[in-house]
């Protein structure tokens, strides 16, 4: 008797770490069906700068969104601050095909509605190299997916 306790215990524990296991399974992969759907955000904005599209890039923010340019100047650092909506105004003056930015080497972090994306980027205007840097947007999910709702970039040569 003692060792079939012995053996519904073992099988007991089995099942719970077979559970877990399956959660787990479960859990990444929903979080890289996440991460895509974050990473193809930050695709469709890139597209929308190409192609001048201000309806597909207004999607892509959250209402209120705020942007950020970092810029070296001399000694110092300069912060500019904007509206999303000025920026994506602004993009709709542009020529299709005269802005081209593209990420690589994208790192995003998720926590529930809440994600962050680090992604290197090169920036062509014109067909020329203008400058890279780095874009650290922060991302919610609203009920009709991820938006960006701040973005802060660096620029450098």
């Amino acid at each position: 008797m003692n060792r079939m306790k012995h053996l519904t215990w073992v099988l007991c524990f089995m099942c719970i770490l077979s559970m877990h296991a399956t959660a787990q399974s479960a859990t990444a992969s929903n979080n890289d069906a996440e991460k895509e759907a974050v990473k193809n955000v930050i695709k469709q904005t890139f597209k929308a700068m190409i192609t001048a599209d201000t309806v597909l890039l207004k999607s892509c923010f959250a209402p209120g969104a705020i942007m950020q340019v970092m810029q070296n100047q001399k000694d110092s650092v300069i912060i500019r601050t904007n509206k999303a909506a000025d920026f994506i105004a602004n993009i709709g003056k542009q020529q299709p095909g005269a802005l081209d930015e593209r990420s690589f080497d994208e790192i995003i972090y998720i926590d529930r509605e809440l994600a962050t994306a680090w992604a290197p980027y090169t920036f062509h205007l014109n067909g020329k190299f203008s400058h890279r840097g780095i874009d650290s947007f922060q991302f919610v999910k609203l009920k009709d997916g991820w938006k960006v709702q701040y973005l802060i970039y660096n620029m450098y040569q």
